[in-house]
Protein backbone atom coordinates (compact mmCIF):
# COMPACT_ATOMS: atom_id res chain seq x y z
CA UNK A 1 0.00 0.00 0.00
CA UNK A 2 3.16 2.55 0.89
CA UNK A 3 4.34 2.06 -2.58
CA UNK A 4 0.89 2.22 -4.55
CA UNK A 5 0.39 5.60 -2.61
CA UNK A 6 3.89 6.69 -3.22
CA UNK A 7 3.47 5.88 -7.40
CA UNK A 8 0.41 7.98 -6.97
CA UNK A 9 1.71 11.33 -5.33
CA UNK A 10 5.03 10.78 -7.38
CA UNK A 11 2.43 10.21 -10.87
CA UNK A 12 1.20 13.13 -10.29
CA UNK A 13 3.96 15.74 -10.14
CA UNK A 14 5.43 13.78 -13.18
CA UNK A 15 2.94 14.78 -15.48
CA UNK A 16 3.85 18.38 -14.85
CA UNK A 17 7.29 17.98 -14.93
CA UNK A 18 7.34 17.83 -18.83
CA UNK A 19 5.30 20.83 -19.20
CA UNK A 20 8.53 22.73 -17.46
CA UNK A 21 11.07 21.06 -19.83
CA UNK A 22 12.67 18.29 -17.79
CA UNK A 23 13.78 15.43 -20.46
CA UNK A 24 13.12 11.83 -20.08
CA UNK A 25 14.69 9.24 -20.96
CA UNK A 26 13.35 7.10 -24.15
CA UNK A 27 14.32 3.19 -24.55
CA UNK A 28 12.62 0.89 -26.97
CA UNK A 29 11.32 -2.22 -25.77
CA UNK A 30 13.03 -4.58 -28.04
CA UNK A 31 12.71 -8.54 -27.98
CA UNK A 32 15.97 -10.32 -27.30
CA UNK A 33 15.86 -12.83 -30.16
CA UNK A 34 15.78 -11.11 -33.36
CA UNK A 35 13.93 -13.51 -34.71
CA UNK A 36 14.12 -13.61 -38.57
CA UNK A 37 14.84 -9.07 -38.62
CA UNK A 38 18.27 -7.80 -38.06
CA UNK A 39 16.75 -4.90 -37.03
CA UNK A 40 15.02 -6.13 -34.34
CA UNK A 41 11.65 -6.39 -32.93
CA UNK A 42 10.20 -3.74 -31.24
CA UNK A 43 6.85 -3.02 -29.41
CA UNK A 44 5.16 -0.29 -31.56
CA UNK A 45 1.99 1.75 -31.66
CA UNK A 46 -0.37 1.08 -34.83
CA UNK A 47 0.18 3.30 -37.82
CA UNK A 48 3.33 5.31 -37.84
CA UNK A 49 5.46 7.65 -36.12
CA UNK A 50 3.65 10.80 -34.90
CA UNK A 51 0.65 9.28 -37.34
CA UNK A 52 0.01 6.47 -35.35
CA UNK A 53 -3.18 5.50 -33.77
CA UNK A 54 -3.64 4.37 -29.79
CA UNK A 55 -6.86 2.88 -31.10
CA UNK A 56 -5.01 0.70 -32.94
CA UNK A 57 -2.97 -0.35 -29.51
CA UNK A 58 0.18 -2.26 -29.29
CA UNK A 59 1.61 -4.19 -32.00
CA UNK A 60 5.39 -5.79 -32.87
CA UNK A 61 7.26 -4.22 -35.36
CA UNK A 62 10.66 -4.02 -36.55
CA UNK A 63 12.67 -1.59 -34.49
CA UNK A 64 13.20 1.31 -35.81
CA UNK A 65 16.48 2.47 -34.02
CA UNK A 66 18.51 1.83 -37.28
CA UNK A 67 17.04 5.55 -38.52
CA UNK A 68 19.49 6.56 -36.34
CA UNK A 69 17.44 9.13 -34.02
CA UNK A 70 17.01 7.20 -31.16
CA UNK A 71 13.61 5.75 -29.93
CA UNK A 72 11.14 7.18 -32.55
CA UNK A 73 7.75 8.55 -31.31
CA UNK A 74 5.86 5.01 -31.65
CA UNK A 75 8.50 2.95 -30.02
CA UNK A 76 9.54 5.42 -27.21
CA UNK A 77 8.79 4.84 -23.70
CA UNK A 78 10.11 6.23 -20.75
CA UNK A 79 12.57 3.89 -19.24
CA UNK A 80 12.45 5.01 -15.81
CA UNK A 81 8.84 4.46 -15.23
CA UNK A 82 8.93 0.89 -16.69
CA UNK A 83 11.78 0.12 -14.22
CA UNK A 84 10.88 2.12 -10.89
CA UNK A 85 7.14 1.87 -10.98
CA UNK A 86 6.32 -0.60 -13.63
CA UNK A 87 4.44 1.65 -15.87
CA UNK A 88 4.70 1.32 -19.58
CA UNK A 89 3.97 4.73 -20.69
CA UNK A 90 4.80 5.98 -24.40
CA UNK A 91 6.26 9.19 -23.91
CA UNK A 92 4.60 10.90 -27.51
CA UNK A 93 1.59 10.00 -26.73
CA UNK A 94 1.78 10.21 -23.02
CA UNK A 95 -0.57 6.73 -22.89
CA UNK A 96 -0.01 3.66 -21.04
CA UNK A 97 0.32 -0.31 -21.95
CA UNK A 98 -3.21 -1.69 -20.47
CA UNK A 99 -3.99 -5.68 -19.41
CA UNK A 100 -6.94 -5.94 -21.61
CA UNK A 101 -8.20 -9.12 -20.30
CA UNK A 102 -6.26 -11.50 -17.60
CA UNK A 103 -6.27 -14.44 -19.69
CA UNK A 104 -4.49 -15.97 -22.80
CA UNK A 105 -4.41 -14.22 -26.23
CA UNK A 106 -5.58 -10.67 -24.48
CA UNK A 107 -5.16 -8.03 -27.18
CA UNK A 108 -3.02 -5.45 -25.94
CA UNK A 109 -4.46 -1.78 -25.59
CA UNK A 110 -2.76 1.38 -25.08
CA UNK A 111 -5.18 3.86 -23.12
CA UNK A 112 -4.69 7.04 -20.54
CA UNK A 113 -2.53 6.26 -17.90
CA UNK A 114 -4.69 6.15 -14.82
CA UNK A 115 -2.45 4.35 -12.36
CA UNK A 116 -4.93 1.58 -11.70
CA UNK A 117 -3.97 -2.57 -11.08
CA UNK A 118 -4.37 -2.93 -14.95
CA UNK A 119 -1.61 -0.80 -15.91
CA UNK A 120 1.14 -1.75 -13.64
CA UNK A 121 3.46 -4.80 -14.79
CA UNK A 122 6.59 -6.26 -13.70
CA UNK A 123 9.94 -6.69 -16.06
CA UNK A 124 11.82 -9.88 -14.62
CA UNK A 125 15.44 -10.31 -14.97
CA UNK A 126 15.26 -12.47 -17.35
CA UNK A 127 13.13 -10.38 -19.41
CA UNK A 128 9.84 -10.88 -18.99
CA UNK A 129 6.44 -8.18 -18.74
CA UNK A 130 4.54 -9.77 -17.10
CA UNK A 131 1.12 -7.95 -15.89
CA UNK A 132 0.84 -8.16 -11.47
CA UNK A 133 -3.02 -8.89 -11.42
CA UNK A 134 -2.26 -11.80 -14.08
CA UNK A 135 1.48 -12.91 -12.88
CA UNK A 136 1.09 -16.22 -15.11
CA UNK A 137 0.80 -14.07 -18.02
CA UNK A 138 3.18 -12.88 -20.05
CA UNK A 139 3.90 -10.01 -23.01
CA UNK A 140 4.48 -12.58 -26.15
CA UNK A 141 4.95 -11.29 -29.97
CA UNK A 142 3.14 -13.20 -32.41
CA UNK A 143 4.89 -16.17 -34.51
CA UNK A 144 3.86 -15.17 -37.90
CA UNK A 145 5.74 -12.22 -39.72
CA UNK A 146 3.56 -10.00 -42.86
CA UNK A 147 4.77 -7.36 -44.64
CA UNK A 148 4.36 -3.49 -43.56
CA UNK A 149 5.42 -1.93 -47.03
CA UNK A 150 8.00 -2.57 -49.18
CA UNK A 151 6.73 -3.70 -52.60
CA UNK A 152 3.07 -4.04 -50.84
CA UNK A 153 3.44 -0.52 -50.09
CA UNK A 154 -0.32 1.49 -49.58
CA UNK A 155 -0.65 3.84 -52.09
CA UNK A 156 1.04 7.64 -51.40
CA UNK A 157 3.93 5.67 -50.07
CA UNK A 158 7.10 5.08 -51.90
CA UNK A 159 7.99 1.18 -52.39
CA UNK A 160 11.46 -0.01 -50.87
CA UNK A 161 13.58 -2.93 -51.52
CA UNK A 162 12.66 -6.07 -49.97
CA UNK A 163 15.84 -5.53 -47.64
CA UNK A 164 14.28 -3.12 -45.72
CA UNK A 165 10.40 -3.40 -45.60
CA UNK A 166 8.72 -2.70 -42.50
CA UNK A 167 7.80 -6.39 -40.85
CA UNK A 168 4.70 -6.28 -38.35
CA UNK A 169 3.84 -9.51 -36.12
CA UNK A 170 1.04 -10.06 -33.35
CA UNK A 171 1.62 -9.02 -30.28
CA UNK A 172 -0.81 -10.57 -27.17
CA UNK A 173 -0.42 -11.71 -23.54
CA UNK A 174 -0.18 -15.25 -23.44
CA UNK A 175 0.51 -18.26 -20.98
CA UNK A 176 4.41 -17.71 -20.02
CA UNK A 177 5.87 -20.48 -21.26
CA UNK A 178 8.84 -22.46 -19.36
CA UNK A 179 9.06 -25.66 -21.67
CA UNK A 180 8.42 -24.53 -25.05
CA UNK A 181 11.46 -22.17 -26.22
CA UNK A 182 10.17 -21.59 -29.48
CA UNK A 183 7.41 -19.33 -27.46
CA UNK A 184 9.54 -18.33 -24.40
CA UNK A 185 12.01 -16.55 -27.14
CA UNK A 186 9.49 -14.42 -27.91
CA UNK A 187 8.45 -13.68 -24.65
CA UNK A 188 11.87 -11.96 -23.78
CA UNK A 189 12.36 -8.49 -23.86
CA UNK A 190 15.15 -5.48 -22.84
CA UNK A 191 15.44 -1.88 -22.99
CA UNK A 192 17.27 -0.31 -25.62
CA UNK A 193 18.07 3.32 -27.00
CA UNK A 194 20.99 2.87 -29.18
CA UNK A 195 20.83 0.76 -33.04
CA UNK A 196 23.05 -2.82 -33.47
CA UNK A 197 22.33 -4.71 -36.25
CA UNK A 198 21.72 -8.53 -35.14
CA UNK A 199 22.49 -11.93 -37.28
CA UNK A 200 19.29 -13.55 -37.52
CA UNK A 201 18.16 -16.78 -35.81
CA UNK A 202 14.89 -17.51 -38.20
CA UNK A 203 14.78 -17.63 -42.05
CA UNK A 204 13.82 -13.97 -43.06
CA UNK A 205 10.23 -14.68 -45.19
CA UNK A 206 10.17 -12.02 -47.36
CA UNK A 207 13.40 -11.67 -49.93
Amino acid sequence: MKGRMFNVIWGGIATALPLAGMAVTPTSIQLIDPLDDSRGWCVDLFAHLTGALPLGGLQGHNCFLYMGRGPTEDQGFDAELIEERGEIRIIHFDMCMTLHDPGPGSFVPIEECNDGEAQDFDMTADGRIVPLMAPELCLTLGANTVPGGGRLAPVGREAQNNDNIPQIRRLTFETCSEDDESVAVRQRWQLVDTYEEHTPTQEKRFQ
